[in-house]
């Protein structure tokens, strides 16, 4: 009979056990599942954040790339414009200094830009010997070569090709005025250099010389000689 109320007791203390381990998932379900919902949003936010920061420093490194090249392109551009400005400056100033220098001197200056024709009648340049550079030719040149110089031009002394006969007291050496003009333009060469005119900036160029009028008219097969003149290119691009 004592025993009864110890089994109603047990009985009572697993329903008691029961109820709280019922509770206990209740309070597990009501608040345990909103946890893992509230993790998992913010573990999907975090993931978005994260894509954005990605996309966002994507961006930024395009920009500064573009930012960059136009910055390089401007840059080019500036220093196109400048160089541009420069030589167009230097190549007036050498134009008037060669017309200034040159044209009482006997010499045509012509051209624009940086690209110039200096034209002189030979015995205004040339000894009588029509090879050798003669002393006005000397003072000419240390003007041309002087001007040049300083622009940082360049010069090419043009050697006229002819099949022409060369003058009588140099037929022993020469066979036509082409074979002369290309000895006459090596000495006007070397007068340059010695006025100064650095070797790398001279040349000789060979043309075929021009026909005049009187050669393009019918019925004329052999072209009258042209006055002879020596021609020099001034380069400053």
């Amino acid at each position: 009979m004592a025993a009864a109320p110890r089994s109603g007791g047990g009985w009572r203390q697993l329903f008691w056990f029961a109820v709280a381990f019922t509770g206990l998932g209740f309070a597990g379900y009501v608040y345990l599942i909103p946890y893992q919902k509230m993790q998992h949003a913010a573990g999907s936010r975090q993931a978005e954040i994260q894509s954005a920061q990605s996309a966002a420093d994507t961006a930024t490194a395009e920009r500064d790339k573009l930012k960059s090249e136009l910055e390089k392109y401007t840059s080019s551009d500036k220093e196109k414009s400048a160089a541009e400005a420069k030589r167009k400056s230097g190549a007036d100033a050498l134009s008037l200094a060669l017309k200034t220098g040159l044209e009482e001197l006997g010499a045509t200056v012509t051209g624009d830009g940086g690209k110039l024709v200096v034209t002189f009648p030979v015995p205004k340049v040339i000894d009588a010997n029509g090879m050798d550079v003669s002393e006005a030719g000397q003072a000419a040149f240390k003007i041309l070569a002087g001007a040049a110089k300083k622009e940082e031009a360049k010069i090419a002394v043009v050697a006229r090709t002819s099949s022409a006969a060369p003058p009588k007291d140099l037929k022993n050496l020469f066979r036509n005025a082409g074979e002369m003009r290309t000895v006459r333009a090596a000495r006007v060469m070397s007068a340059l250099e010695d006025a100064g005119m650095p070797p790398s900036r001279l040349s000789i160029v060979g043309e075929a010389d021009k026909p005049t009028k009187a050669s393009r008219a019918r019925g004329k097969k052999a072209a009258p000689v042209a006055a002879d003149h020596l021609e020099l290119h001034v380069d400053t691009e």
